[in-house]
């Protein structure tokens, strides 16, 4: 049976993780050779959970243990997404899927910011956009879909990746931004469907392989003359372990932080609910009781949809 979305309010993040409910399950994490998702699958495969690695390309850490498997898959391929996760099910212990989280995800310049006035306008780099919005609604739908399959319940959770830039307006990259508070509203319709715990992680700048050597220099140079520094790909994966762990987490953005700011190295926003009363708040519950969207396709079409 399917559950109801209620906020729970802030997750105590402070709270020890039980890594033993993680063993015998199965997991699936895209974009799993490098950076914040090679963290996660170590920390799901040292607490026994058994881990698809979802990605392009190997990991570069070889041999990988027994209970860990590469399978390849361009994340903005619907079609090799789902043999990932028909592979998952095949070759994981219990043959059902428990945990998939969305690390697969690109930044860089989008060109907005090439505005010569004495050429042609630059066609902005939409790859950002279709990697880490569109692959992530892909795995998101093939986690949901599996889930419900499984039988809805609280033990499955779906783990996406947004960005604090999911939160916050720069003028670095308009098209990067726009994935991740894409991401960020994704989480929000989806932790209502009720198949399954969807929560959302949002790091802080970490110096990963999407990074330059030079641009990883040059903001640390920023950041540290702010007071502040990089967040932690450990961090991360011990933030999702925690979320993983605890059935009772859903619906929530966790901030993935530099230890100046949090001394677990995450924190939970509290920013996806409105104050009761308010009239964002009344405006959600009025609209969370629309189901126009859910009638046949055939009913939905016009003429300028089709």
């Amino acid at each position: 049976m399917r559950f109801t979305y209620k906020n729970g309010g802030p997750v105590d993040c402070s709270k020890p993780i039980d890594l033993a409910k993680l063993k015998g399950k199965t997991a699936i994490v895209t974009g799993g050779s490098s950076g914040l998702g090679e963290a996660m699958v170590k920390d799901f495969a040292d607490a026994g959970a058994f881990v698809v690695i979802a990605d392009l390309h190997p990991p570069s850490k070889q041999p990988t243990p027994d209970n860990v498997l590469f399978v390849k898959c361009d994340c903005m391929s619907w079609e090799e997404q789902h043999e990932a996760f028909k592979t998952a099910i095949a070759k994981g212990p219990n043959n059902r899927i428990d945990y998939v989280v969305t690390s697969a995800g690109i930044s860089g310049s989008d060109l907005f910011h090439e505005l010569d006035p004495e050429k042609e306008p630059v066609k902005p780099n939409m790859k950002i956009l279709e990697i880490n919005l569109l692959g992530t609604v892909y795995t998101s739908k093939l986690a949901l879909h599996y889930f419900n399959k499984q039988g809805p319940g609280m033990e499955q959770c779906l783990i996406l990746v947004s960005s604090i830039m999911g939160f916050l307006n720069t003028n670095g990259s308009p098209t990067y931004s726009a994935s991740k508070f894409g991401v960020r509203g994704l989480m929000c319709c989806l932790r209502r469907f009720g198949v399954g715990r969807v929560n959302l992680i949002a790091p802080w700048f970490i110096a990963t392989p999407l990074m330059t050597e030079a641009v990883r220099n040059h903001l640390r140079k920023d950041m540290q003359g702010q007071g502040t520094d990089f967040a932690t790909t450990e961090d991360c994966a011990k933030c999702v372990m925690r979320i993983a762990s605890d059935d009772s987490i859903n619906g929530r953005s966790l901030f993935i932080t530099p230890h100046s700011i949090a001394p677990e190295g995450f924190m939970d926003l509290d920013l996806d609910d409105y104050k009761e009363g308010s009239l964002l708040a009344n405006l959600q519950n009025i609209t969370g009781n629309f189901t126009h969207r859910r009638m046949p396709a055939h009913l939905q079409k016009t003429a300028a949809s089709l």
